[in-house]
């Protein structure tokens, strides 16, 4: 058995009905009556029958099914990065968006320089306090996502 040199390999890993019931209240913020896609929506952009859908966010639990990993991928696709990072969520993981920006290169060149450039002045006394880091965090989690689709081996390039 392969063993996973990582933060969460030190924790308990999600049980099967604690997934099914994030995976549940996550297509719930997504999708239904009010939220951001409809039934019909999903049906239309993703193909998957609006019976199938309807079944995943049901109230009632004896009528609720769960949605096949190849139709989750779907839906990550069609919904997005946010809908992956909610999805994700609940096992301290997230998503980054794999194409690169429309209006790149200016874009990446522009945030990875503000991004240098906060990380230079921080750095004028020669370390990095945990006041620094707190700071950088939102610079550093921008300069990879801007990063991140010029190093991933999944493009169609």
């Amino acid at each position: 058995m392969r063993t996973r040199n990582n933060a969460a390999s030190h924790t308990a890993l999600i049980s099967p009905e604690a997934a099914d019931d994030h995976i549940h209240r996550t297509l719930g913020l997504f999708i239904g009556q009010g939220r951001r896609f409809s039934v019909e929506d999903i049906e239309t952009g993703t193909g998957i029958p609006a019976r199938t859908v309807s079944g995943w966010i049901a109230n009632a639990v004896e009528n609720r099914r769960r949605p096949k990993g190849g139709h989750l991928m779907i839906l990550c696709h069609f919904i997005g990065v946010e809908f992956t990072n909610k999805l994700l969520g609940a096992v301290g993981q997230g998503a980054r968006d794999l194409n690169p920006a429309e209006d790149a290169p200016a874009s990446v060149v522009s945030k990875l320089v503000s991004g240098a450039a906060e990380f230079a002045k921080r750095g004028l006394d020669g370390r990095y306090c945990h006041t620094d880091r707190g700071e950088l965090e939102d610079d550093a989690d921008e300069m990879i996502m801007i990063l991140t689709p010029f190093s991933s081996r999944a493009r169609d390039d």
